[in-house]
């Protein structure tokens, strides 16, 4: 099968095209996915770039995001699922699972990453429990279902099951533009709140007002603490941080009373400060988050399905073109997703 080995670290040359790699085994309750279309996320960086502590087994496939056809089958697994389409939950979940942890089962020790922890979807075909496949109708796009694994379920996990978004609360999320930030913007607007972004152009702070965001902040230019506390002197009461230390520490500022920071990444670094005593004066939770459950994924579909959230796809690549399209998501000028079709 065609495919895209990473052999070392590097930047995007460090990854192989290949025409002729071994197709995988399925298993007993697992189906042979014949992948369709995977996009590209931060997180596929940093395993290309390395990263303190990780180890990967040489040649290794990454991606995580992974929409196409059921191909074949294994034993136990429904012979109506040949030929699906379908998109797949990124993570195999462990076989004993903690009851303590029901209904939030990505949580129990020994999960699985698609394109960390196993092979991932830079390839024509993917070994996948039955499981984690969610159908998708024939209006959605293999291009679009792509984009929903890690960004979208991201997004709609730390929105509604981590920080409780309700109506007409305000939402602020620091890089509004990606593929994530896009999906978050309309999933905060899908839940009445009042939305405020930021991110690095003219150019895209139109195109997130158009996409529904109340208030966009250019931070190449604009004062940002100072104008949404302008704004919003009691503060936002939910803000999504996935950068880390170049803007937690604006978060702690504009965060509201009884508010809640969310952390889901650290591209900018992984420690930062806090002043103890204001968190608890003004009763601020921080809470830090990946990914989300499969019923977190299953209503993401729905919203998707209803038109309430749409994927936002800037360039669509072959395959063979993976060196270009991670020099792309390296450069970062897009808004919404890098797409590759297989």
């Amino acid at each position: 099968m065609k495919a895209v080995l990473l052999n070392n670290h590097g930047g995007p040359e460090v990854l192989e095209y290949v025409e002729k790699f071994p197709m995988p085994e399925i298993k007993q309750n697992e189906v042979l996915i014949r992948v369709k279309a995977t996009s590209l996320n931060q997180v596929d960086t940093v395993l290309r770039k390395g990263y303190p502590g990780m180890s990967l087994n040489y040649p290794h496939i990454i991606g995580g995001d992974i929409a196409g056809e059921v191909f074949a089958i294994g034993a136990g697994v429904s012979e109506e699922l040949i030929n699906a389409r379908v998109v797949v939950y990124p993570i195999v979940l462990p076989e004993i699972k903690d009851p303590k942890y029901k209904g939030r089962e990505h949580l129990n020790a020994g999960w699985k990453y698609f394109g960390m922890h196993i092979n991932g979807s830079y390839c024509e075909y993917v070994a996948v429990p039955a499981e984690n496949c969610i159908r998708i109708p024939n209006e959605i796009s293999f291009e679009e279902a792509a984009c929903l694994p890690i960004a979208g379920l991201t997004a709609y996990s730390g929105l509604v099951n981590v920080g409780r978004l309700k109506e007409k609360e305000t939402f602020m999320i620091w890089g509004g533009s990606g593929g994530m930030g896009t999906m978050a913007i309309q999933i905060a607007k899908a839940s009445g709140a009042i939305v405020v972004a930021t991110c690095n152009s003219d150019e895209k702070v139109e195109f997130l007002k158009n996409l529904g965001a109340d208030y966009v902040f250019n931070r190449e230019t604009d004062d940002i603490v100072t104008e949404v506390k302008a704004l919003f002197p009691k503060g936002i009461d939910l803000i999504l941080d996935y950068v880390g230390p170049a803007t937690f520490d604006k978060s702690f500022q504009i965060v509201a009373t009884g508010g809640k920071i969310i952390l889901c990444g650290m591209i900018t670094g992984r420690e930062v400060t806090f002043n103890i005593q204001q968190t608890y004066f003004r009763q601020i939770s921080i809470c830090g988050f990946y990914l989300g459950a499969m019923h977190d994924f299953y209503n993401l579909m729905q919203l998707v399905i209803a038109g309430e959230v749409k994927p936002i796809i800037h360039k669509v690549y072959d395959l063979k073109d993976i060196q270009q399209a991670h020099k792309d998501l390296d450069e970062g000028n897009f808004i919404g997703k890098l797409v590759v079709r297989i």
